[in-house]
């Protein structure tokens, strides 16, 4: 694409500091002054990808005065105005500011745990008390006691499944008695997972809240990790004792070896996902199936090894080991765990730290008398008489209205409650509206992209769409034949003409550029840079 031309050739614009030359202007465009900082920094940054006729640091800033002179055409003719131009940058502007909006520090310590904790299997019971999100004080207090009730009951000695099926909301309790079996890290949401894996073997949790409700766990193993395995398997969904007869008749297909176990999955397994590949499954871990199904896959040694018929409550399996996947090293599994982490409920914890760091840096002040006239007045029905600053995040003041916005969208159990997740977005806001000036790192690969963005219209219409004019073409041709390309004939290298004849009309563009704007180099730091920086 040719914008990425424009900014391979052109990646010139930035206002990270270089080095600790004293900051100075360079040159100047009409008005506009351009400083030494911006200049060094542009070309160690580039020397790699320009020409070696432009490698020299005085050759280079010829460059960088000619792209600045098309910089400053396209703000002229107000090419930045442009809505396509605005809402491009928008977007570019909101995917390139994700990664800071993460707290890497965090990401690293969330990443660690992750895969201490995947070193371990956990085999834990628990109950549930289902609150709803929009839940009032006393709902949630009620769950919580009702919760500490069953567990005082248990801590009498009644057993856990017991107490499970009297006071658990989980659907699946009267299954299970609560017991969830053996799992791992990343398979559960990460409030459970924290509490179970700080919970003792043979110790009950105290109540601790999901996106669920309220939980209380009882830890009743821990284990080494076993890794993941990949199998096939045969199914049959029926539990009759006609089925069972059946998958005893395929078991014995498979041992005789007289078809292949692929073969025989694909032709009578009941399982039309993986049939399809031979009974192949996703390669999983312990706790990613039921656990009949688990416990006897993971009881196979060797590679190849067949089991023997068993039931689940989905029917009957015979499972073929295809491969096993021990856990590997933290370096190997680093980066993909870390992808799992930005997926997972946890990558909250990492857009919070970085909240929490700029509610210390920045002076932040709440207009109380503002914010509490939302507890007496009706904003709902009468939003016009709140138009008082409520926040005040360094010089920038935030109205009342934009809250009455706010709760008119939001579900929350007070105003105090709402008002703190609106200070959270504003102060998030306050601080994406302003990286551009208070991070050097963002400023220069923005302003990088912002400026090569404004040329490419430009340069689409000075030189790209006046090379496709045949007669434009035809007449350079002709012009420089005989110098340039002796004896040829311009449908044979089109291409190569094409590029030469760019090239002719951006020099003749850049030309008119220098007679319509005064450039004026300051030669007394131009002297110092060149001593200071010899190529």
């Amino acid at each position: 694409m040719k914008l990425n031309n424009v900014l391979i050739i052109f990646c010139f614009v930035s206002i990270y500091s270089f080095s600790q030359t004293k900051q100075s202007t360079l040159f100047r465009i009409n008005d506009a002054s351009y400083d030494t900082q911006e200049f060094i920094y542009n070309y160690e940054k580039n020397r790699n990808i320009i020409p070696d006729s432009a490698n020299s640091l005085e050759d280079y800033l010829k460059l960088f005065i000619n792209y600045k002179l098309k910089v400053k055409e396209a703000k002229d003719l107000k090419l930045d105005t442009f809505q396509k131009y605005i809402n491009e940058l928008k977007d570019y502007k909101n995917r390139l500011i994700q990664p800071y909006l993460k707290d890497k520090e965090v990401t690293d310590k969330l990443v660690k745990e992750a895969y201490e904790r995947l070193l371990k299997e956990v085999n834990a019971s628990h109950m549930l008390v289902f609150i709803k999100p929009n839940a009032t004080p006393n709902d949630t207090l009620l769950a919580y006691n009702k919760l500490l009730e069953a567990r005082e009951k248990v801590l009498q000695g009644k057993s856990f499944s017991e107490v499970a099926k009297q006071y658990s909301e989980d659907p699946s309790v009267e299954q299970n008695g609560g017991n969830l079996g053996f799992f791992t890290a990343l398979q559960m949401v990460y409030p459970f997972e924290n509490a179970v894996y700080s919970t003792p073997v043979n110790t009950i949790s105290k109540p601790f809240k999901t996106k669920f409700g309220y939980h209380i766990v009882q830890v009743h193993d821990k284990r080494d990790a076993r890794g993941e395995l990949e199998v096939a398997h045969i199914m049959l969904k029926s539990e009759s004792n006609k089925a069972k007869k059946r998958i005893d008749s395929i078991y014995n297909l498979v041992i005789n070896e007289n078809e292949s176990f692929e073969a025989i999955a694909t032709r009578v397994s009941e399982d039309n996902a993986s049939a399809v590949n031979g009974g192949k499954l996703n390669k999983f871990s312990y706790g990613q199936m039921v656990e009949d199904f688990s416990n006897v896959a993971f009881k196979l040694q060797t590679v190849g090894e067949i089991s023997t018929p068993f039931q689940t409550k989905y029917g009957w399996h015979i499972i073929k080991l295809l491969n096993k996947y021990p856990i590997e090293s933290f370096e190997k599994v680093k980066d993909n765990l870390t992808q799992k982490i930005k997926r997972d409920n946890r990558s909250n914890l990492i857009g919070q730290s970085v909240v929490d760091k700029l509610f210390d840096e920045y002076e932040i002040r709440v207009h109380e008398n503002a914010l509490n006239q939302f507890k007496t007045d009706d904003w709902r029905n009468d939003s016009k008489i709140f138009n008082s600053n409520i926040l005040t995040i360094e010089n920038k003041n935030i109205n009342q209205n934009s809250f009455v916005s706010f709760l008119k969208k939001a579900k929350y159990n007070t105003v105090n409650e709402a008002f703190n997740s609106f200070k959270e977005q504003e102060v998030l806001n306050y601080y994406k509206e302003n990286i551009e000036f208070t991070n050097k790192e963002f400023a220069a690969t923005y302003n990088e992209f912002k400026e090569g963005l404004l040329l490419f219209d430009l340069l689409e219409k000075k030189v790209w769409e006046k090379s496709k004019d045949s007669l434009g073409l035809s007449n350079y041709f002709n012009a420089v034949k005989d110098k340039k390309y002796k004896g040829a004939i311009l449908e044979d290298i089109k291409g190569v003409v094409i590029s030469d004849y760019q090239n002719y009309l951006e020099k003749l563009w850049i030309d008119s550029l220098h007679k319509k704007y005064q450039v004026k180099i300051n030669n007394k730091v131009k002297k110092k840079l060149l001593k200071l920086n010899k190529v």
